[in-house]
């Protein structure tokens, strides 16, 4: 069953930790342009007790979704299916935010001020209610259309039955199993912060989801494998794991998304192989935003070595006002993807040069 995905723009109220260990939320109060409440409700632990994985970027730039924020309406927007794209909803995966190494195993709860994940959240919570800021949370709304309100304790105590939840990536969830139906494309949730003068992104994702997942359902694929994460929280460890997702074989290294004049025909991507043997890209395809193709056929990639692409102006183009780009193999498998913002793009005939 999909997600009712959406986004929900409003103020940062008030917020209350959970410290039990059976499914501890952050929960935050937030009151939208109307003066209508929502309860944020911030996973911190799986049901199962493994370790959310947090990554924070601060700031959040180099990604198309930040230039849209502004024109999102007060309260819940409910982003459908067809309509969801890089510049409006999240996919940890096909519109990267973060380098998957960052992420860190963190503690839901713990004895110090600072010493896990509610505290992490909170500090920049309060930052963001100071500076009289924004936050924009990608998730799910409930109750789903059609349910019956079903209040809790702590929607009495927030005073509002409604909310957003699912403030996770969604995908990879094991299939069959209790959360598959949780799996999609572009609708992982998240939380953007907006203060005055930059974006802050608070991502969570968990120990059990994996990649890389189908582009239609979001199920894992036969290849799929945990996701590595960099470091480790106070009192935690990382998880193990290790695979091609946070570490491609092949990847995009630069492109030319503004050349010189009108653009079509002069686009470039760069390719750079971290192998130590040739790779023949036959059959590959490097998809733009909008999912436009640009084949790649006789490109071999020497070990080490990189190639540029010309983009022939009839596929994959690369958009000035922020895009993603992704590097496909012979099977349709995402290999590697960049995103890029409309700051990026706006040096004429320069190439954006990507972290890998």
């Amino acid at each position: 069953m999909a997600l009712q995905y959406g986004v929900l723009r409003g103020r940062v109220d008030i917020f209350k930790r959970e410290d039990d260990l059976s499914s501890p939320h952050l929960q935050i109060r937030v009151v939208d342009g109307h003066h209508q409440a929502w309860r944020v409700a911030v996973n911190v632990l799986s049901g199962d007790q493994s370790r959310v994985i947090f990554h924070r970027v601060d700031p959040l730039q180099s990604h198309p979704i930040t230039a849209g924020l502004s024109q999102v309406a007060d309260g819940f927007t409910r982003l459908p299916a067809g309509a969801r794209s890089p510049a409006t909803a999240l996919d940890y995966f096909r519109a990267p935010l973060f380098d998957w190494p960052t992420g860190v195993a963190v503690p839901s709860t713990g004895p110090g001020a600072s010493d896990d994940l509610q505290d992490v959240l909170t500090t920049y919570l309060r930052q963001l209610h100071d500076q009289n800021g924004e936050l924009f949370t990608f998730g799910a709304k409930f109750p789903e259309p059609g349910q019956p309100p079903n209040p809790r304790p702590i929607d009495n105590e927030l005073r509002t039955i409604q909310g957003v939840h699912d403030i996770h990536m969604n995908q990879g969830n094991p299939n069959p199993g209790a959360f598959a139906k949780d799996n999609g494309v572009f609708q992982d949730g998240g939380l953007i912060l907006a203060f005055p003068s930059r974006h802050v992104g608070l991502f969570l994702r968990f120990q059990t989801e994996w990649l890389p997942t189908d582009n239609m359902t979001g199920h894992r694929l036969p290849s799929a494998q945990p996701i590595p994460a960099g470091g480790a929280g106070p009192g935690g460890v990382p998880p193990g794991g290790g695979g091609q997702v946070s570490d491609p074989p092949v990847y995009i290294e630069r492109a030319l998304v503004n050349p010189a004049g009108a653009d079509p025909g002069k686009e470039v991507v760069v390719i750079g192989n971290a192998t130590t043997a040739s790779v023949d890209l036959t059959g590959w395809s490097i998809v733009d935003k909008n999912n436009n193709v640009e084949a790649l056929g006789g490109v071999v990639l020497p070990p080490g070595e990189s190639r540029t692409v010309a983009l022939s102006g009839r596929g994959a183009q690369l958009g000035n006002n922020g895009g993603t780009i992704a590097l496909k193999d012979a099977a349709g498998h995402q290999v590697h993807a960049v995103s890029y913002s409309q700051n990026d793009a706006g040096q004429e005939d320069r190439y954006i040069r990507f972290n890998t």
